[in-house]
Order: structure tokens, then sequence, then C-alpha cells
């Protein structure tokens, strides 16, 4: 058998494979986290003086509170209902903050998880969990989706690199959620489970649907349906999530209907040899 000769050019299936993996190792080094740590330690001093001066206006209301009680019953009275506007705006105030404060601890703790390049053990429901919370600064998932999310306890942990499995699921939301913009109905579901040594996850949407003909086609690269000229897609979200989640014995299945897709991601329990 003749060896096959050096120094060739590769093959433009070689390339292709090349130019796939420089793909997969932009995914794992240009994460959300690199992407707006800067901005997240800037925020984080600004937000603590407002957390100081929240803290003192809350004290100025418990004093003036006490020196209320010192008026006459009918000053106090026209002036108790304006403390109690003030205090329930105080409030609102605290629960906002409180919430950007929140915000900007999990960017910052998952900017140190995918900073990460060794491979670690992981809680999955854990992981679905941040980056759904992470969702709720799109004003599209916060105010016109239903959410219904449903994480099996005890999920046997997994270990791997935490941006394999954080981006994963972010395409597969980010593809349910495109899918409902125009839908009349919009709900998302995401749920886990431990099935016949299987770590299950699913997505369901109530979007518009894959047609049949097209659905053989979603993981190709640079595949999609969704192109327009004022909005560009790279058709790479389906095929880097099967392509992320390969070293850990991952598959993706897809079934849609109109009005209604589901994407589920089985993770063997067992390792892959």
């Amino acid at each position: 058998m003749l060896d096959k000769p050096k120094n060739l050019p590769p093959s433009g299936e070689d390339l292709m494979e090349r130019s796939l993996r420089e793909l997969i190792h932009y995914y794992r080094h240009s994460s959300a986290g690199r992407r707006v740590g800067g901005i997240v330690h800037q925020m984080n001093g600004p937000l603590q003086v407002l957390s100081m001066q929240m803290e003192m206006l809350e004290y100025k209301a418990q004093e003036e509170l006490r020196h209320l009680q010192e008026c006459p019953p009918p000053l106090a009275e026209k002036l108790g209902k304006l403390l109690d506007y003030r205090q329930g705006k105080i409030r609102q105030f605290r629960q906002e903050l409180e919430k950007l404060q929140a915000l900007t601890r999990l960017l910052l703790q998952q900017g140190a998880h995918e900073d990460h390049q060794d491979r670690i053990m992981m809680d999955l429901n854990q992981v679905y969990r941040e980056e759904l919370d992470l969702y709720l600064a799109h004003p599209f998932f916060k105010h016109q989706v239903t959410r219904r999310f449903h994480f099996q306890e005890g999920l046997p942990l997994i270990q791997g690199h935490y941006l394999d499995f954080s981006q994963s699921f972010r395409n597969l939301v980010d593809n349910a959620l495109e899918a409902m913009e125009a839908a009349p109905r919009r709900e998302l579901t995401v749920e886990t489970s431990l099935q016949d040594g299987f770590r299950i996850v699913s997505i369901g949407d109530t979007g518009v649907g894959i047609e049949p003909e097209v659905l053989p086609r979603i993981f190709e690269p640079f595949f999609t349906t969704k192109d327009a000229p004022e909005q560009p897609r790279a058709g790479l979200g389906l095929f880097m999530a099967r392509r992320l989640l390969a070293p850990y014995g991952g598959e993706i299945q897809v079934t849609s209907r109109p009005g209604e897709t589901w994407a589920t991601v089985r993770l063997p329990v067992k390792k892959i040899k």
C-alpha cells in the first residue's frame, strides 16, 4: 500500500475542519464574562455609592418618623402620608438596586467560571439557572415570555469546561426566543431530568416551528432560516451547541411542528471511552 504523499496542501475538507475547530476555540475564549467584565467592574463603584446613599435615606426616614410622632395630630397625619409615600419609593429603589447588584455578581461569577481553563465538576441545574437569571436583563424574555422551569434535584455532576455547557445552553435558548418573537403565544419551557442513565435537558418554545424539509439541515454550519439584510445570522448556533457537547457524548435532538419546538439534550452519566 502506497504511503500518502507528504507536504501536500490541505484538502477543502481539512480546511473546513480546521476552521471549525478554530470556531470552537473562539467560542471557548470569547465569553460573555470577558466581554463585559470591565464594564461590570466599573459599575461596582457607582453601585456601592448608591447603596450607601440608600442606607442614609432609610436612616433619615426612620429619624423623620420619630420627629413626626412629636407633631400635633393634624400635622402628623398630613406629613405621615408624605412619609409613607417616600418610604414606599425608597423600598422600591432598594429592591431594584439589589437586583442590579445581584446581576453584577452573577456576571462576575460567570466570567470567573468561563476564564477557568481546566475541567471542573459542575451541577448543570446551577449552570442553567444562572444562565436563565442573566436572561432577565433581556426585556423580551422578562416581560413578554411566560417561563416554565423544572429542574430535577440530585442530577449527577458532570466534569468539563463550564463554557461548553453555558454556551450550548444559551444557543438553544436564543433559538427558542427568536422563534417566538412574532408568535401570538410565547412560552419557554426548560426541564432537566435523569432518564435511563442520561441527563436530559429539554427546551421547548411555542414559536413558528421548523419546516419538515428544513429540519434535517439545522445542524449544518452556516445554515439559517432567519437571515435578513437588516439582521444577518451566522447560522452557527445549533452547530456549535452540538460540537461543544460532543466530547461529553452529548446528543441534541430537535422535534418541531407549527407552534411547538423541542430541543432535547442527552448527556450520558457514564464517561465516554
